[in-house]
């Protein structure tokens, strides 16, 4: 995948999940309420970061070669920002990771 491919395909996600947010015309960034989601690349990285007017920013660094995708990594911003603006995170079905064993119940 090409590195503007990450972006466009977590900001797809972050909106398919979230259709308040605006992606704004950079394509780079959106907008959820008073909130700012932006994503970058810095050498072989993409790194998002989640601005609030009150608090410290939420940064997280991906590794294309090494990350499972960047729906993951959408999945994980529409959490913070649910959170940040008083509602609870959205339920996912757990999946299965090759190479961890099931606990015995």
């Amino acid at each position: 995948m090409e590195p503007q491919e990450y972006i466009d395909t977590f900001f797809g996600s972050l909106n398919e999940q979230l259709p308040q947010a605006r992606v704004r015309p950079d394509g780079k960034s959106a907008t959820y309420r008073n909130l700012v989601v932006q994503a970058t690349w810095a050498d072989e990285l993409w790194e998002v970061q989640l601005k609030n007017n009150g608090s410290e920013p939420i940064r997280r660094q991906y590794d294309p070669a090494k990350a499972r995708s960047s729906e993951g990594a959408a999945n994980y911003f529409v959490d913070e920002l649910r959170r940040a603006t008083g509602q609870e995170p959205v339920e996912r079905p757990q999946t299965r990771h090759f190479g961890q064993r099931r606990q015995k119940v």
